[in-house]
């Protein structure tokens, strides 16, 4: 099917948030970029382990582009989850829910970031001021208001998180109806970083979520039948 081309100013937005060492201009936002070519702009912003002022700088960004679907993995999931996100489906990959807990072993160490900065900073150190942050944000509360917005990957082999995200998301979101993407989503072929197989995962949710082949993105069952009627699926 021919696409329609537009300026890329013109095409809408998609969030995607990076985790923990990581920056906005890492390997995800790139393979996400080159996936929705010609039909979404992503947008990526850079933030590291203060969650107040990582939010902050989130928050202002969706003020201004209104992204109609915000992803985020690891850390970065947990700030999607967080974030004042409007109406936007939420995508979510192996979210870091306790960070206080996972980020506390990395304490006072001097950590180097895992790409080139836009920032240009390449170290980073975690102290318990930032830590104590993380006692101000109620994620359970969070993902109870969004779970009909909320979708999650999770994988049984992240070495990272072990099983406390999967016991969490599974019970709230596995039994939640769906029109066009699972709201769980249960993965072993990749780790706590989503690489190989967990980017095909995600693609695939994310594709569901936009029916990105079209430029549409459907959240109800009436959008759905526009939808399917429009490429002659019903009459």
């Amino acid at each position: 099917m021919n696409r329609i081309t537009k300026k890329e100013s013109e095409l809408p937005a998609m969030m995607y948030i990076h985790g923990f060492r990581s920056g906005a201009n890492g390997s995800k936002r790139e393979q996400l970029q080159k996936h929705f070519e010609g039909e979404f702009r992503v947008i990526s912003p850079e933030v590291d382990a203060d969650p107040e002022k990582s939010l902050a700088i989130i928050n202002n960004i969706i003020s201004r582009e209104h992204p109609r679907l915000i992803a985020g993995t690891s850390l970065g999931g947990w700030m999607t989850l967080m974030c004042e996100s409007s109406n936007a489906s939420l995508v979510v990959v192996n979210p870091c829910l306790n960070p206080k807990e996972v980020l506390s072993q990395w304490k006072d160490e001097e950590l180097d970031y895992f790409c080139p900065r836009l920032d240009g900073v390449q170290t980073y150190r975690l102290t318990d001021e930032i830590l104590n942050k993380y006692d101000r944000y109620d994620v359970m509360q969070a993902i109870k208001n969004k779970r009909e917005r909320i979708y999650a990957l999770c994988s049984t082999q992240d070495e990272l998180l072990g099983t406390f995200h999967i016991d969490v998301l599974q019970p709230m979101l596995s039994s939640l109806p769906y029109v066009v993407a699972r709201h769980f989503t249960l993965a072993s072929d990749f780790g706590h970083r989503c690489s190989g197989g967990g980017m095909e995962h995600l693609f695939s949710i994310l594709d569901g979520l936009c029916c990105s082949r079209y430029g549409a993105v459907i959240t109800t069952y009436k959008e759905l039948e526009e939808w399917q009627r429009k490429i002659g699926l019903i009459p």
